[in-house]
């Protein structure tokens, strides 16, 4: 397929700067695109690319100074991006509607119009799969669990009872959802188990990334937000509550009964204690040991997590002191100089 730099700008709500008649047949990385490829420079670091790069064209943000003999013009290019990889690399088109002769569905499990249940698939009993819902390979649903309209579960998936997955979500392989939380009490010698009766609720557009746990409540339920991302390696406890549009980043990690308001980034490796309230919009940073609550629009760093302008001037004291203590020994030389003087006076 071929589109014309103007036909391209107005799929993904660009300008064109330059010849808009010129064909481009697929995307590339900056750094190695050639004629007939389209690229895109969101980050400040790859414009050092811009010298040596062949790319056709280049989306761009509608503010970028930097010359170039063929640009789109675009209000944010990560998302223009997006949009030229659907045009020019769609996914590839999934398996027909229909139920692989392995799995094996309860008689009463209810089964929506269009369904892809793929080989092996185990659906258990009252469970009510949703329409257009894809579940692959090897994957298992646990009884009364409930699937909402468009939800794509990629293989080896396991999702324990009574879960509540709402529409258009995709929960990637190897993905647990509504295991046990870990909930234990001593008593004597020995560690009892807390019976873990709650469920877990993922709301309409969600994304979970693969290998990633979501433990479902004591009581009640843990609940993950309308349009929240999660990614790879992601630990949620039980009877967590993430709000609507947040991210979490691979290997991080929320202990129970934690609060995240909407809107909140959570980078790498990040931890977060039990019990504690992260405020709408926060920002942490990756690595960050977070053991308080966070206010609304805070952003902080390391551990334990403090406010990102009280850490840095730490740091910058703290790179400081060989310099103080090199004035601090020629002040002490000079007092001593000094001391000697009066003496031989």
């Amino acid at each position: 397929m071929e589109l014309s730099l103007q036909k391209i700008a107005e799929l993904v709500g660009g300008k064109v700067d330059g010849d808009g008649s010129l064909l481009v047949r697929d995307l590339a990385e900056i750094q190695h695109a050639g004629p007939g490829e389209l690229s895109f420079l969101g980050n400040p670091k790859y414009v050092k690319f811009l010298a040596t790069t062949r790319a056709t064209a280049i989306l761009v943000e509608e503010n970028f100074k930097e010359p170039y003999p063929n640009l789109i013009r675009v209000p944010n290019v990560n998302f223009a991006y997006s949009r030229a990889l659907a045009i020019f690399r769609p996914e590839a088109s999934k398996s027909a509607p229909g139920i692989a002769p392995t799995a094996i569905i309860a008689p009463d499990a209810v089964l929506g119009k269009n369904v892809h249940i793929g080989a092996h698939v185990v659906i258990a009993d009252k469970c009510v799969i949703g329409e257009r819902v894809y579940i692959l390979s090897n994957s298992v649903i646990g009884r009364e669990t409930q699937i909402g309209d468009d939800t794509l579960i990629y293989p080896n998936v396991s999702v324990y009872h009574r879960c509540r997955i709402g529409k258009r979500v995709i929960i990637h392989s190897g993905a647990v959802v509504g295991s046990d939380g870990f909930g234990f009490v001593r008593v004597e010698n020995s560690i009892e188990k807390i019976p873990q009766a709650g469920g877990v609720i993922i709301c309409d557009d969600v994304e979970i990334g693969a290998n990633t746990t979501v433990d479902r409540g004591t009581l009640g339920d843990t609940v993950i937000g309308k349009g929240t991302k999660i990614d790879n390696l992601v630990q949620i406890a039980h009877n967590v509550k993430i709000g609507e549009y947040c991210f979490l980043a691979g290997q991080s990690g929320v202990a129970g009964s934690t609060i995240i308001e909407d809107d909140v980034t959570i980078a790498g490796q990040v931890g977060i204690a039990g019990h504690l309230h992260i405020g709408a919009g926060a920002i942490i940073a990756a690595q960050a040991g977070v053991s308080k609550d966070i206010p609304t629009g805070a952003v902080v760093i390391g551990s334990p997590a403090q406010e990102k302008g009280k850490v840095w001037r730490e740091m910058a004291n703290i790179r400081s002191i060989p310099d103080i203590k090199e004035k601090i020994k020629q002040l002490e030389l000079k007092a001593s100089q000094e001391i000697n003087r009066n003496k031989n006076a």
